[in-house]
């Protein structure tokens, strides 16, 4: 027999769902988004939130750490460079990346214009050209 998301493994245990208790941390009261900000309203008050542990708010140096403490927190001390490598970047800002284009020491980028002997292309050849031309120049 499969198993499937369907039957006895979907349902919840008895008792830990109490329809209509409204105290199941479970239920989204606030309901879906309606757009990317109010996706990003609900994640920074989830971020203020207090962090808990075992159901007991973390604390730290005597005060109540937030969710997104917690996380730089555990970014900091990660053994994951990528995690490590974002923690810095949140805190110090990116390191600017310089995309440069330079030819031999230093110089300019020679170039060359090439002949286009069409002599070589086929009839096949052409009409395809021809049609990508009239294409290119419809959508302008």
């Amino acid at each position: 027999m499969d198993a499937s998301n369907t039957g006895e493994n979907r349902k919840p245990k008895p008792g830990t769902f109490e329809k209509g208790a409204g105290k199941d941390p479970r239920i989204n009261r606030k309901g879906r988004p309606k757009s990317f900000d109010g996706l990003r309203s609900l994640a920074q008050e989830i971020a203020h939130e207090a962090a808990k542990q075992g159901g007991q708010p973390v604390v730290i140096d005597g005060h109540a750490v937030t969710v997104t403490e917690a996380i730089m927190r555990s970014w900091a001390v990660s053994k994951d460079p990528r995690l490590q490598q974002k923690f810095i970047e949140v805190a110090y800002g990116q390191v600017p990346s310089v995309t440069r284009l330079e030819g031999t020491d230093g110089g300019p980028i020679q170039t060359q214009q090439v002949p286009v002997d069409i002599s070589k292309l086929s009839e096949d050849d052409v009409r395809m050209i021809l049609a990508i031309q009239e294409k290119a120049a419809a959508a302008k």
